[in-house]
């Protein structure tokens, strides 16, 4: 039976947690303009301040998914994304798009979903725009792209037309709401494996949980205890990992791979302009703390997407590709590619 939005709302208000078919209900309300900023507004605070439960980031990514503009991929083949969360506040380069072109030159087919910069210095479609990538490519476009470059970016304020009768909202909240998750549970292509950094711990295993009711084959929820949503090489690293079904929780150090602990500061950047220098180093194979931490991410997406079995011979294709100038060639394809 349909719920009103108000009878949501009313539910939400006694700190109630809705069910999946609810949260359905309501994001389809919201993203489809049949909603008052203030009832917006009032949905997303109570979720906000409740705490959002797996059945409704399911629910709401259910709709999301429906409202995007799709990217077209065969059906068996396993598509990768690396997008995040953000949200981190640590300032660092981009390094999961550097872990998204260092992955597409290992073989493995990347849809990059991301946007510009909300809450960082610089975010991925910024970066990639800044080295050459055109960002608002249609569908079928991105799909070439992806066929003859390995990898495409897939630009979500372009993808999700719908987030328009609610951007006004997030706007003059200014507070993180449910959709600063949804986002990377939204990828156009419905990519089935991914890497998904995220900003507080308690997210792993609950993103791992929506992933699998969602249909993901496989994925590394991950946020290190220095704070970044990256697998970090500051520290160890929570990793909640989808696979087969079943999400199991584990920590990884990079320590254990041979990696020295960095520094923070060896990491982050002022911007964009740094942020594109600091991937231009990477691909030029300059040794150091981004070239490893890009290395290791693009490792862990290999090994979801099922490329290697364990992360050491990934680590070790990963800085080959590099070292051949193959992943500087992946970003040249990409360019050329989404400016034809």
């Amino acid at each position: 039976m349909d719920c009103s939005l108000r009878d949501i709302l009313l539910k939400l208000c006694r700190r109630e947690d809705l069910t999946r078919e609810e949260a359905r209900q309501a994001f389809e309300h919201i993203m489809s303009g049949d909603a008052s900023e203030a009832q917006i507004g009032g949905l997303l605070v109570g979720l906000a301040a409740k705490g959002t439960t797996v059945e409704e980031l399911v629910g709401a990514a259910t709709v999301m998914r429906q409202k995007v503009m799709p990217i077209s991929c065969a059906a068996q083949d396993v598509i990768l994304d690396t997008c995040g969360t953000g949200g981190d506040a640590r300032s660092t380069f981009n390094i999961s798009t550097a872990a998204a072109l260092i992955t597409a030159a290992c073989g493995v087919r990347v849809v990059k979903h991301g946007n510009r910069s909300a809450s960082s210095k610089s975010g991925s479609a910024d970066v990639l725009e800044r080295l050459g990538v055109k960002l608002e490519l249609p569908p079928h476009r991105l799909t070439a792209c992806l066929d003859r470059a390995g990898i495409c970016f897939a630009f979500a304020r372009y993808h999700h037309p719908a987030m328009k009768f609610v951007a006004e909202a997030r706007k003059s909240l200014g507070i993180a709401t449910i959709f600063n998750v949804l986002g990377p549970l939204t990828n156009p292509a419905g990519a089935r494996h991914q890497l998904l950094g995220v900003f507080a711990p308690e997210l792993t295993d609950r993103l791992a949980a929506v992933l699998r009711e969602l249909g993901s084959r496989r994925a590394w929820v991950v946020h290190a205890d220095d704070g970044l949503d990256e697998l970090s090489t500051l520290g160890p690293t929570r990793i909640s990992e989808l696979v087969e079904g079943h999400v199991r929780t584990w920590t990884l150090d990079p320590r254990a791979l041979g990696m020295p602990y960095a520094r923070l500061s060896d990491l982050t950047v002022e911007g964009v302009e740094e942020s594109a220098a600091a991937l231009t180093d990477i691909l030029g194979d300059r040794p150091g703390p981004r070239r490893d931490i890009a290395v290791l991410n693009a490792a862990a997406a290999m090994v979801v997407a099922g490329k290697y079995d364990e992360l050491p011979p990934a680590i070790l294709a990963a800085q080959s590709a590099i070292a051949s100038g193959a992943v500087r060639r992946t970003l040249e394809k990409l360019v050329q590619y989404s400016q034809e």
